[in-house]
């Protein structure tokens, strides 16, 4: 073969493969898809990829979806009062704020744990909360002050059930009469948590569809 007409046969070939180029690549941020073998993201949102453990979702707690169904009991087992404003979360008080809510009830009205749990403290406070007990709960910490002397039946690191008769009313330590001052924290009592109004909840285990 004449070498003009091989050298034109060479630049076709080479004219043709240049036609075809190199493999695309998509540019970083284009969703360009992933290259095979590689691991592809989960679509769950989780942020983890293939291979990876997925993050594990925080524990949501639904106080009010239990409240409905009667998975919680009234803390006072007898006749009580809602009180007035003073009664309420949040109400002013010498050098602080309520904390709670008071339901006032002749002494000696049972006192009952509203939800399972753990007794996390007994104690004592003369010029303060009296005889309180506090249980921690699986969806809150629920607290009991005031309660009457010699009437407490728990003690700390103690199970308790749902309803369960754990003291009673009193008017020890700081009080003006008869009372369950009640308060529910979310996270630990005074261990980096903070008290919530404890009203609506207490409103909805105190109606007949709470059980």
């Amino acid at each position: 073969m004449p070498v003009r007409k091989v050298l034109s046969a060479l630049a076709v070939a080479l004219a043709s493969s240049a036609a075809w180029g190199p493999p695309a690549v998509a540019a970083p941020g284009e969703g360009g898809g992933a290259v095979a073998g590689a691991p592809v993201p989960t679509a769950d949102g989780g942020g983890a990829g293939y291979g990876d453990a997925k993050p594990k979702a925080r524990a949501r707690r639904r106080p009010a979806r239990s409240a409905a169904r009667g998975a919680h009991r009234f803390p006072v087992a007898g006749a009580f009062d809602w009180g007035g404003p003073d009664s309420g979360f949040g109400a002013r008080r010498k050098g602080h704020r309520h904390e709670g809510y008071d339901l006032a009830a002749a002494s000696g009205t049972p006192v009952v744990a509203p939800y399972r749990g753990r007794v996390a403290f007994v104690g004592y406070q003369a010029r303060g909360a009296g005889r309180y007990v506090v249980i921690h709960g699986a969806d809150y910490d629920y607290v009991f002050m005031h309660l009457l002397t010699g009437s407490v039946l728990v003690k700390a690191g103690e199970r308790v059930r749902t309803g369960q008769t754990i003291a009673a009313v009193g008017s020890t330590g700081e009080s003006s009469g008869p009372h369950l001052h009640f308060e529910l924290w979310v996270g630990g009592w005074y261990q980096g948590g903070h008290p919530i109004d404890p009203l609506g909840l207490l409103q909805a285990w105190a109606s007949p569809a709470s059980g």
